[in-house]
């Protein structure tokens, strides 16, 4: 096995093996409420110099309002109101025929400093109000990696797909000649 389809399918074979018990045709015909599998692309620079990725918002309501996404929850990038992230479900009427049914856009520039439990809260509000040593510790080391780290790194942007066990298998069928 070479191909990323072939990776795919050893992937959902792994899968019914791991669970053989569960009906696997059943679920691939009926999809909503039996099995979602969440599928995540990764766009990096592909640059010797660190980059960093961003989605324009403009683009992203574009693509998400054509694939039949209903309004989502946008969420900007610091203060840049132009990028950011997006997060919507898919219609009703889409999702049975696409077998998607939610879709996360975001921006992995916050993996420079992400806890591994993915709070968004970097330090603890009573710390920082007392100048408490767990929180001096901890800022000087979020400058650090901010002044050291992250500007040698590139950092791009990922796109999510929660779909059902059908669109799986469309997706590593149409694998090796999708992505180059």
């Amino acid at each position: 096995m070479d191909g990323l389809k072939d990776m795919m399918v050893n992937v959902l074979d792994n899968l019914h093996e791991e669970f053989s018990g569960l009906d696997w045709e059943y679920m691939g015909k009926h999809h909503l409420g039996e099995l979602f599998c969440d599928v995540g692309v990764t766009y990096h620079p592909n640059d010797d110099q660190p980059l960093v990725g961003l989605w324009r918002l403009d683009s992203l309501e574009a693509s998400f309002g054509a694939g039949g996404y209903l309004r989502g929850d946008i969420h900007h990038l610091n203060t840049l109101s132009l990028y950011g992230g997006l997060q919507a479900e898919m219609s009703k009427s889409k999702c049975s025929r696409t077998h998607i049914v939610f879709r996360s856009s975001y921006n992995l520039a916050y993996e420079v400093t992400r806890q591994t439990n993915n709070a968004r809260d970097l330090f603890k509000e009573k710390e920082v109000y007392k100048l408490d040593d767990n929180f001096l510790w901890d800022s000087e080391g979020i400058l650090k990696i901010y002044k050291d780290t992250a500007p040698k790194k590139s950092y791009g942007v990922r796109d999510e797909f929660r779909v059902g066990y059908a669109a799986l298998q469309a997706i590593a069928d149409g694998m090796d000649k999708e992505v180059n």
